[in-house]
């Protein structure tokens, strides 16, 4: 990971706090990625020699974090911020943002991103450059995406983001997909946690023909995840039953946006949940699931969390 930043924000409406000051950019290391990946957004520095300072002191805001909020100062050296409280005492190298009346917050995680994803023949249009300054613009900034096996290889798809990462601008992560299982797949999850920094593996219950796994596959990385302690992740939707909800729209001419919604009713996404909640609590291993979509997949969920087992969700 790279520098932490902190973003200062302004008022916009009559005592509403809506536009974020993004600091992370005057930091060196931040700028300098602006500047490699050939883009014309006149950072300061490309091109040229960079005097911003890497030490920063963010003064007089009010700072909110997870448990209250108080006036207080933020010290940044070097993108890491090693102090926050009030009346910070700095030397004269240090650049000084005056934050009195603002709100100072860390910047927003992203926990599901798919920045330049191949997917059935299309490819997502925002890449790892892109993507990422549309993010610091609106206040995110670090994002975890989610590295596609090459061919069911864990390794080459790694590679093959962390060469697209290249081109980053701000922090990120990976989560890693399971497409496919065998031996060799089994031995990368373990290399992927204990050398590369990937501790949570996606397996999708959807998209029959492209990326869908069976329960066989599920119940082997779910005892594999187990075993390596990283958390398994599903896109749980019956992914069989979407295919024959999809044939249907075609036969009945339905086959513009709305269509996707019919194919895919709720009943389908909360069978998967469901399954997925039970087959992992057999293995006894935690569970996230990923954009919950309907009330009857809360539902399932929520009788899991009741009966203790251990669940994450994410709308």
């Amino acid at each position: 990971m790279g520098f932490v930043s902190f973003l200062t924000m302004t008022k916009r409406f009559t005592g509403i706090i809506a536009i974020l000051l993004l600091l992370s950019l005057t930091i060196a290391s931040a700028s300098q990625e602006f500047c490699d990946a050939r883009m014309d957004y006149s950072v300061v520095g490309c091109g040229g020699s960079d005097s911003t300072s890497q030490r920063i002191l963010i003064k007089g805001g009010t700072v909110v974090n997870a448990h209250h909020q108080q006036v207080a100062d933020v010290f940044i050296d070097n993108g890491i911020v090693t102090d926050v409280k009030p009346n910070i005492k700095v030397s004269d190298e240090v650049t000084i943002v005056d934050a009195t009346g603002k709100f100072v917050m860390p910047g927003g995680i992203d926990p599901h991103t798919h920045l330049e994803f191949e997917f059935m023949g299309t490819e997502t249009i925002d890449d790892f450059f892109s993507g990422q300054a549309a993010a610091l613009a609106g206040g995110t900034t670090m994002h975890i995406d989610f590295v596609i096996p090459v061919n069911g290889s864990l390794s080459s798809g790694f590679k093959a983001y962390v060469e697209k990462a290249k081109k980053s601008c701000m922090d990120y992560g990976f989560h890693m997909a399971i497409t496919k299982w065998d031996d060799t797949v089994a031995r990368e999850m373990e290399i992927m946690v204990k050398e590369k920094g990937i501790n949570s593996f996606k397996f999708f219950l959807a998209y029959k023909g492209a990326l869908m796994i069976n329960d066989e596959l599920l119940l082997e990385g779910l005892k594999k995840c187990k075993s390596v302690g990283a958390l398994a992740m599903v896109h749980a939707e019956n992914g069989d039953a979407v295919f024959e909800g999809q044939k249907r729209m075609i036969e009945l001419g339905i086959t513009g946006p709305e269509g996707h919604a019919l194919s895919r009713p709720p009943l389908l996404e909360a069978e998967a949940t469901a399954r997925a909640i039970r087959l992992a609590g057999f293995v006894n291993t935690p569970l996230y699931v990923v954009h919950v979509m309907s009330v009857e997949a809360m539902e399932e969920i929520a009788k899991a969390r009741q009966s203790g087992l251990s669940f994450k969700t994410i709308k």
